[in-house]
Parts: structure tokens; C-alpha cells; sequence
């Protein structure tokens, strides 16, 4: 790889220059599509509740669908990597569109509830991190880091705003308009972006006789242990988040704060994982990245611990939160630039899709206990302390990663980069 050394501000602007629309449809799709249900699904469960007669735990159950997304991830991620990632998106994010209507529409009983939500598990996967940073990091090398930060932010703006947007639509006109909310969200904002802007080189599918020569089998990836250790720590990281999001503002509520206040807290963490995607965004194409890794993930722990008082101070809360978020906010990115950083991109989307699995079969067993947590122990103490410790776990696994490649792997791994001094666009050879 060769990069014109014009300093990083430099390499970031030419970037930008040339790809900016692929980097702002990345940002609005991020905000608006399933990444952002775990920052809002937590204010479905007392209405369901009150409509269905359902507990937390029964609802909380619905989180196993994440297993029916996990086991697919690796084969769309494989099938990223050979037709390219704009007939896959365009796809995910009109089923997923679809899947929220049908939500809203539903009447009961408990299995159909279980089988709607299964369908938004399974079709949104297609816009996730899976297809979104495939597009970013295809398309920003120098700047890669910065991108992948900017990209994140637009989850942790809507993470931030939408939480109080959803209640009050749901306070006012009833959870099914919740849930057609979203849906609308993602046909006015992120499908006529993606639909127009995510196009070009970096989004297309390789030729064929290159990716039947060059692309790794499963198997092949999985041999590589550095592969599998990003996947469990970032499993590990991710997941207890997910789940706590899940029952966030039952949570708050339980230990003493408002339901509107613990609403609008939710906010916070949007906020912090705002900060935290920039921060790192800017340190990771600087600093080794598992280190800032480690750091920005010890940090929810000690949010966990403070959660675990019976009557929170409100600056207590907030402070956890806080921690909370910029955990959320550096996670992502940082999964994803190391990804392409160790392993280039010729298998990036399966690589990446494999890290999904991960994140989902953990996601399917905490999210489905932290609700029984509740109904068997009547808190979520015990749910805080087994988040915290899968935390320091996964912040002790991101140092395994070793060394960088000395460079980008090779063009059996990945198709090299260039950025030309004239024009300061990427390109492949």
C-alpha cells in the first residue's frame, strides 16, 4: 500500500473529497436502521406489558431471534465479499422497513410476537456494521480510523435523540405508531441515500476469477486464532451493552429515577458513544489500536458497578451512563478498523460476519437472562456484575491481537490502495 505523505489532516480531506457521499449515506444509514433498535426496544416492554399481559422475561426471551441472525451472518457476509454490497443493503434495508410494520400490526399471541421479531432480526442484519463499514473501509484508507468514527456517529446522534422521540410517540399515540415510526425512518432517510450515494469501486463485487482464487473458505478464517480472538472480545464488549439497553429504562426506573427521566437518561449514552466514536476514531489511526481498545472498554465495568446501588443519585447515573456510552460509541469502530488492518479487505464482510455471530449468540444468551435475572431475583444487580466482568474480560482479549501486519495483507487477501497525488482518490489496482 502506498499512501501520499501529506499528513494525516491531508490524506483525510482528499478522502473525504472523493468519497463523501458513500461516507454521509454510511452515517444516516448507521442512525436509522437495526443498529439503533437496542437504544430504543427497552421502551416496548412496559406497553407490551400493559397490551399483552406478557413479563419481562417473556419479552426479554424475544432477544433468542439473534441466534437466527448469527448463524446467517457469515454466509451474507461471504455474500458481500462476492456480489458486492449494494444489492445486499438496498434489500436489508427495505425488509427491515417491512419488519417494523409488522410489528406495529400484530395482535398477539406470544409465538407470533417471537416470529416478527425474528424476521426484523434476520433482514436487518443486512444494515448493520456489516454492510456499512464494508462500504467505509473500502473507501477510506489513510483516514480509515476518522471515517469509521464519523460513520459511527450518526448511531450515536439517533441513540441520543431518538429515545425521547419514541416515547413520546409511543406516550401519546401508542407503541404500534412506535414501531411504524422507525420503519418510516429508514424509507425516508437511510433506503434513498443508500439507494443513490453507495456506489462506486469500493462497493462493487470483485471479479469473479479473483474472488473464486483469492476469497478464504470459513474454515480457512477460522484456523486463524487472531480472528477468532477479535470476534470473542468483541462479543464479549458488545453484547452485555446490547442487553442492558434492553432494559435500560425499567432498569433506572427500579432504582428510583422517573420513567420520563429514565427516558430521556437513555440519551446519554447516545451521547457519550457519540464522543467515544470520535475519540478513538482519531486515536486508532494513530495509536495501536487494541490498546485503545482495552481502555475504552474497561470503562463500562465501572459503569455496571456504579448501576449497583438500590437508589441511584442522579449524577451517579448519569456518570455510568456516560461510561457506558463511550464503551458503545468505541467498540464498532475499532472491531472494524482492526479487521481491515489485520486482515484486509478480500474477506472483510465474512470476517466480519463471523464477529457478528459472536455478538449475537452472546447478545441471544445475555439478553434472554438479564429478563429472567429480573424475575427470579426481582433485580438487576446480579445481570451488572456479569456485564462488568465479560468487560474486563474482553478489554484483556483486545491485547492478544499482537503487532499490525507490517503492511495491509497482500492481493490474495486484499486489493491494494492507492491514493494519487493528483486527483486524492482511492483506488484499486
Amino acid at each position: 500500500m502506498t499512501v501520499n505523505n501529506t499528513g494525516a489532516w491531508g490524506i483525510a480531506k482528499r478522502e473525504w473529497r472523493a468519497n463523501w457521499r458513500l461516507g454521509l449515506a454510511s452515517l444516516i444509514g448507521t442512525g436509522a436502521c437495526l443498529s439503533v433498535w437496542p437504544s430504543v426496544s427497552s421502551l416496548f416492554v412496559g406497553p407490551l406489558q400493559e397490551a399483552f399481559g406478557w413479563s419481562r422475561g417473556e419479552i426479554a426471551l424475544a432477544q433468542n431471534a439473534s441466534l437466527a441472525a448469527a448463524f446467517i451472518s457469515p454466509a451474507l457476509g461471504r455474500l458481500v465479499d462476492r456480489i458486492g454490497v449494494r444489492p445486499v443493503l438496498l434489500g436489508g434495508l427495505l425488509l427491515t422497513a417491512m419488519a417494523y410494520f409488522l410489528l406495529a400490526i400484530q395482535h398477539g399471541p406470544l409465538p407470533l410476537y417471537y416470529l416478527f421479531y425474528a424476521v426484523l432480526c434476520l433482514v436487518g442484519t443486512a444494515t448493520t456494521g456489516l454492510t456499512f463499514t464494508r462500504v467505509v473501509s473500502g473507501a477510506f484508507v489513510g483516514s480509515r480510523g476518522l471515517a469509521l468514527a464519523i460513520t459511527r456517529s450518526g448511531l450515536a446522534i439517533s441513540g441520543a435523540l431518538l429515545p425521547s422521540t419514541i416515547f413520546a410517540i409511543i406516550a401519546n399515540y401508542g407503541w404500534r405508531m412506535g414501531y411504524v415510526a422507525l420503519g418510516v425512518l429508514i424509507l425516508l432517510t437511510a433506503l434513498p441515500t443508500a439507494y443513490f450515494w453507495v456506489r462506486g469501486a469500493s462497493v462493487v463485487a470483485p471479479r469473479k476469477q479473483d474472488a473464486d482464487r483469492r476469497q478464504a473458505s470459513m474454515l480457512q478464517l477460522l484456523k486463524n486464532h487472531k480472528i477468532v480472538l477479535v470476534c470473542l472480545a468483541s462479543a464479549l464488549n458488545y453484547a452485555p451493552i446490547v442487553a442492558l439497553l434492553s432494559q435500560f429504562q425499567p432498569l433506572l426506573v427500579g432504582k428510583g429515577l422517573e420513567a420520563a427521566s429514565a427516558a430521556a437518561l437513555i440519551g446519554v449514552v447516545g451521547v457519550s458513544a457519540l464522543v467515544g466514536a470520535v475519540v478513538t476514531g482519531l486515536l486508532v489511526d494513530r495509536i495501536w489500536a487494541p490498546l485503545v481498545a482495552c481502555i475504552f472498554t474497561l470503562g463500562p465495568a465501572l459503569g455496571c458497578l456504579l448501576l449497583l446501588p438500590d437508589s441511584l443519585e442522579l449524577w451517579v447515573a448519569i456518570v455510568a451512563l456516560v461510561l457506558l456510552g463511550l464503551g458503545q460509541g468505541a467498540e464498532i469502530d475499532v472491531v472494524a478498523f482492526m479487521i481491515a488492518r489485520y486482515f484486509g479487505m478480500r474477506s472483510y464482510a465474512s470476517i466480519y460476519g463471523l464477529s457478528v455471530l459472536c455478538i449475537a449468540v452472546m447478545i441471544a444468551l445475555q439478553g434472554s437472562l438479564i429478563g429472567l435475572s429480573y424475575d427470579y431475583f426481582g433485580n438487576y444487580n446480579v445481570a451488572l456484575v456479569v456485564a462488568a466482568a465479560c468487560f474486563v474480560l474482553s478489554a484483556f482479549s483486545y491485547l492478544g491481537m499482537g503487532r499490525y501486519p507490517s503492511s495491509e495483507p497482500s492481493p490474495v487477501e486484499a486489493e491494494p490502495v492507492v491514493i494519487t497525488p493528483a486527483a486524492g482518490v482511492a483506488h484499486t489496482k
